[in-house]
């Protein structure tokens, strides 16, 4: 990477933000099902509790927090919905709104994704120039030094 950091660390950083991003993406997940979700409420605290991470490490993903936004306000709708629906009145057409939501947070995830691209395609070149000049190097170790034998 050209952040001046040595490859070790960044490699570490970038498995453990992979990590926890998975975390993050398997507690929304289970907030998501009405049957594990349980009693929870959608709240970062509840997601730092399940996934055992920092608020500053969860609301440091705009993705979690949209998808949190995303979920109170489906359970919102969901609990207005069972009431409307004891009323026979019930409307399940998606908002122009959410929809415009959902692109946005794709195009976001597009772009994150090819930031990662372009990072892996450095640390690809970076390797491959270490595998050249190692190869460079051992056909320089192949040839004897000159000088005088001693036989």
């Amino acid at each position: 990477m050209s952040d001046g950091r040595p490859a070790q660390l960044s490699e570490y950083l970038e498995a453990t933000s992979e990590k926890n991003d998975k975390l993050i993406v398997i507690a929304l997940s289970a907030l998501d099902d009405a049957k594990k979700r349980g009693k929870r409420k959608a709240t970062v605290e509840v997601l730092c509790q399940m996934t055992g991470l920092s608020r500053n490490t969860i609301r440091g993903r705009e993705w979690a927090l949209a998808k949190l936004k995303a979920l109170k306000k489906k359970i919102k709708e969901g609990r207005e919905e069972e009431s409307e629906e004891e009323s026979g009145a019930a409307d399940n057409a998606p908002t122009l709104d959410s929809l415009r939501d959902r692109v946005i947070r794709a195009l976001e995830q597009n772009a994150l994704l090819f930031d990662e691209i372009l990072s892996l395609r450095e640390i690809i070149a970076d390797k491959d120039r270490q595998i050249q000049e190692l190869k460079a190097g051992k056909i320089l170790c192949i040839i004897p030094p000159t000088g005088r034998r001693t036989e």
